[in-house]
């Protein structure tokens, strides 16, 4: 895009300055060097061009004369005879017109490189373009400076013989470089629009499983190692983009779900292919079937997206094929803060979709632990699923209730959202029955409530009631064969989130 900015600019302007000096060397040698005079190409009235020594304001004509009158001086200065001087005096035309021209071949003319994002500009609007594009026929001296300093001294001494062409090439750079200018600022809007409606309505945001945060755009890694902005159409491209060592990243919607990208926030790698994700927590005590849930569901909804056409892909190695297949014997979650657990579903239907969940650990719930918040835990979730074991209900457990869970996690939810104790939240909050294959009596849905209330956990149950305006109970099967109902607290959740997905994978 760069080349192809500049070339057509600086063609435009080259091709003029040549057909004004084929002009001006037809004058010179049909008169035998006895004036030289310039001429600006402008095909009017029969003639070719219009004298600017004659004819252009008196400023022009007297600094275009002071170009021969600099040539009579070096001729007398030399003694040269009359067909000397001539020779010589067509040799600096010439000089002075390649001198001027060399000026578009150098780093300064063409100069794109990106600064503090390491992406090349577009051309058209690299910082202070306008200045830098009628600079071009001086371009020598900003070369020579860039590259040496002390070079600088041979283009200014030389300025005397081109400027004359530099000044006549300068006025067809001009409208020529406003025009791109416009059509590329047109173009950069438009599809700027275009990608930001296309990106809200289907991703919308990233997560990042590391630091739990969600952001905007995450960071990308291009291929040579170079951290840069997430592509979008802007002032460095609008279909695609190219980093200050050459290679090229598309800045289009649904071009970027294979970039490699990285967290804004702690600089991991990490991967989002532009799915809109969905963030669900789950909270319980230790032993409560949470992480045999998380996986269960996962299983299920792999199988019942295969039969729609819809691919589901682990991103994480808590949710790989041997983690699931070993669902029954899950080991206990480790405490501390850890790396979320992502899937993604691709389909040719759908645009790809992103479900994250936070395994949070048991022990960071019990009430007699010294409390660690993590606050990325909370503050981006899109719905949390609440697990207890109604066996233990059974056997009378004292310790650990579903009431001392709730409480331990309601204290870190409300510090972390900044919320009053006594607020509500419309957050989704599943409350769900693990363990239902091994009951006695299986409890529906329904009945999961009245069971809370009839062994003891009746506060509980008004509690969270009275603090989660959106609260549903169910009752789920997790390990065995047959755990499809595990799917159904996630995909509850997810409906409030993305009812389309839902749709398209039914949990019933």
């Amino acid at each position: 895009m760069n080349k192809t900015l500049y070339g057509v600019v600086s063609l435009i302007a080259l091709v003029y300055a040549g057909l004004c000096f084929a002009l001006t060397m037809e004058h010179f040698t049909s008169t035998d060097g006895a004036a030289l005079d310039f001429f600006l190409f402008w095909p009017v009235g029969g003639e070719l061009g219009i004298n600017l020594t004659e004819k252009a304001p008196d400023f022009i004509a007297d600094a275009l004369n002071s170009y021969g009158d600099l040539i009579d001086e070096i001729a007398k200065l030399f003694q040269l005879d009359e067909d000397t001087e001539y020779y010589v005096e067509l040799s600096m035309v010439v000089l002075g017109f390649v001198i001027m021209a060399a000026g578009f071949t150098t780093k300064f003319s063409k100069d794109v490189a990106g600064t503090t994002n390491p992406v090349e500009y577009l051309w058209t609007h690299r910082p202070k373009a306008f200045l830098k594009c009628i600079l071009m026929p001086f371009g020598l001296i900003f070369g020579c400076w860039m590259r040496c300093k002390p070079l600088i001294v041979i283009p200014i001494v030389l300025l005397p013989l081109y400027y004359p062409w530099a000044i006549m090439t300068l006025l067809y750079l001009i409208v020529p470089f406003l025009i791109l200018r416009f059509f590329v600022g047109t173009r950069i809007k438009a599809a700027s629009r275009s990608e930001a409606k296309q990106y809200r309505r289907n991703t919308d945001h990233g997560v990042c499983p590391q630091c739990k945060r969600d952001f905007d755009r995450p960071k990308v890694k291009c291929r040579c190692g170079l951290i840069l902005d997430y592509p979008v159409p802007n002032i460095y491209g609008y279909k695609y983009h190219t980093c200050n060592k050459g290679h090229t990243i598309s800045c289009q919607s649904g071009k970027r779900t294979g970039l490699e990208t990285v967290c804004p926030y702690c600089g991991e790698s990490i991967q989002t292919r532009e799915a809109r994700p969905i963030t669900i927590s789950l909270v319980g005590a230790t032993g409560s079937g949470k992480t045999t849930l998380m996986l269960s569901a996962v299983d299920t909804i792999t199988q019942k997206g295969r039969i729609v056409d819809i691919t589901v892909e682990s991103a994480s190695s808590g949710l790989s094929k041997d983690a699931i297949a070993a669902k029954d014997v899950a080991a206990p979650t480790a405490s501390g803060e850890l790396e979320s657990q992502i899937i993604f579903l691709k389909s040719f239907k759908l645009k790809d979709r992103e479900i994250v969940f936070n395994d949070i650990s048991g022990t960071e719930f019990q009430p007699d632990m010294e409390k660690v918040i993590f606050e990325e835990y909370y503050n981006y979730s899109d719905g949390i699923i609440f697990t207890f074991d109604p066996l233990a209900l059974k056997r009378g457990v004292k310790k650990n209730t579903p009431q001392e869970i709730f409480e331990s996690f309601h204290y870190m939810f409300t510090t972390v959202r900044r919320m009053s104790p006594s607020a509500t939240s419309d957050i989704p909050f599943a409350i769900v029955a693990t363990k239902n294959d091994i009951l006695n009596s299986a409890l529906s849905d329904d009945q999961v409530r009245q069971y809370l209330i009839d062994n003891g956990e009746e506060n509980f149950v008004r509690i969270a009631e009275s603090l989660f305006t959106d609260i549903r109970y169910f009752s789920v099967t997790s390990r065995g064969a047959d755990c499809s109902s595990s799917m159904r607290p996630v995909w509850w959740i997810v409906e409030h989130v993305d009812k389309t997905l839902t749709a398209a994978i039914p949990s019933d």
